[in-house]
């Protein structure tokens, strides 16, 4: 797993839909293109979010921080591997600032 930059600003794919379902409730990720429907836990949810185009990885972690009670090294790292994963899934892509 690579970490990611502090300032890496990711975005949603131009194909990927994300909707939360609720407080703590997860979401649901659409592959608009290939239709392709993935459901995502409360972490991924909170994370999505906050993936916006706009804010970079510090930013989304200092966000995430205010959301779970977890030490930061493990956030970070917790966080880099889901938006590798994701990123390497197509559904977020990064953002060239």
């Amino acid at each position: 797993m690579s970490r990611i930059e502090p300032s890496a600003v990711w975005a949603l794919h131009e194909n990927t839909s994300f909707q939360p379902l609720g407080d703590g409730e997860g979401g649901v990720l659409l592959d608009t293109v290939s239709g392709q429907l993935f459901t995502c836990n409360d972490t991924t949810a909170a994370f999505l979010s906050t993936v916006d185009g706009t804010r970079n990885f510090a930013g989304i972690l200092t966000e995430l921080e205010t959301v779970f009670d977890v030490d930061a090294d493990m956030l970070r790292d917790d966080m880099s591997e889901l938006a590798n994963h994701l990123a390497s899934e197509g559904l977020i892509v990064r953002v060239d600032k």
